[in-house]
């Protein structure tokens, strides 16, 4: 394996990733009534864009070998699983949205995360292989256990400031958006599914020892591919395409997912470079700390603003569990 940081740099890397991932769907408080769809389907056509104008502009130094020889030593299968990857991400995205207009963002959000956190750590491992320390296994089934109780106990905290708002406001606290039905229960099932596809097209990629740079335009082009299936069909039946392409409109949305593509595809190349030297499964744990930014972001937003001293300390709970998460991390031989 080439080794292109230290281990402590790649590890650095990965959580700046994760603070990137945690930190795009802040846009969408600044979308003023644009369908989220379509900012999803600009966030993924300006990242095709985005990652192959740095590979492209990179090759000379980090594909000497060219662009096109280093593809044909990927073998098909590898190929498609990167391909495939990316779009099962991109129209995870999609569903996703559905799950949680239907669910609601708390209910829905925490559901996904515990079924996404089992999947893709199962995904990673086998397509890469158990990491090789002492307990690996042990460690593994810690770091996410430990992570899944985190972002409960901070989607707890979530529900405790809902409650404050509304003690504070002199109202009854408003019911779940929606229940649990079989329905929704198999789109909350499809939407970690699909998700996993990170998993799979990074570990992929990284377990052929495929330049990462090249895995990750590989990943955005299924992305694009896979998010362009769905709003052609989303769009066309929804007469939204005037909307969605700005057209007699402001063009701010499509500056929202160019930033957003910048946060949330940039964080993957980052990601992806760093992933030879800490393997992907051990990465896709690190990207967990993801949820700590949109708290983070939360609370500068001032979304905890009036909530009692016991919503605070819950919340700090959840947070410095995600921090002894990582500390776990660490324990790993990354030799």
């Amino acid at each position: 394996m080439t080794t292109y940081f230290s281990v402590g740099a790649a590890i650095f890397l990965t959580l700046m990733a994760a603070g990137m991932w945690g930190s795009w769907m802040q846009v969408v408080k600044h979308l003023k009534g644009f369908p989220i769809e379509g900012l999803v389907f600009y966030l993924y056509s300006f990242s095709l864009v985005l990652i192959w104008a740095v590979t492209l502009l990179l090759a000379p130094s980090l594909i000497p070998e060219g662009v096109v020889a280093a593809t044909a030593k990927i073998e098909p299968l590898v190929m498609l699983k990167i391909l495939t990857g990316g779009a099962m991400m991109a129209i995870g995205m999609f569903v996703s949205l559905t799950v949680l207009s239907r669910l609601g963002l708390l209910l829905g959000t925490a559901i996904s995360n515990i079924i996404s956190s089992i999947l893709g750590i199962v995904v990673s491992i086998s397509e890469e292989g158990m990491p090789s320390s002492d307990n690996a296994l042990a460690l593994l089934i810690s770091c996410v256990v430990v992570f899944i109780v985190a972002g409960l106990v901070c989607n707890y905290a979530s529900v405790l400031r809902e409650r404050d708002r509304a003690e504070a406001e002199g109202r009854t606290v408003q019911k779940a958006k929606g229940t649990i039905t079989g329905g929704v229960m198999a789109m909350i099932i499809l939407t970690a599914v699909l998700t996993t596809g990170w998993s799979i097209g990074t570990a992929a990629g990284t377990a052929a020892g495929a330049p990462p740079i090249l895995t990750c335009a590989y990943m955005a082009t299924g992305s694009f591919l896979g998010s362009a299936a769905v709003a052609v069909v989303l769009f066309t039946r929804r007469h939204e395409w005037k909307t969605v392409l700005c057209i007699g409109t402001s063009k701010k949305p499509m500056l929202l997912g160019l930033i957003a593509s910048l946060c949330h595809y940039g964080g993957n190349l980052i990601s992806i470079y760093a992933m030879p030297v800490i393997s992907a499964t051990l990465s896709f744990l690190f990207g967990r700390t993801s949820t700590v930014w949109t708290y983070f972001w939360g609370l500068f937003y001032r979304e905890f603003a009036g909530s009692k001293k016991r919503t605070y300390i819950v919340l700090a709970v959840g947070i410095l569990l995600f921090f002894a998460a990582v500390a776990l991390l660490g324990m790993f031989n990354y030799s």
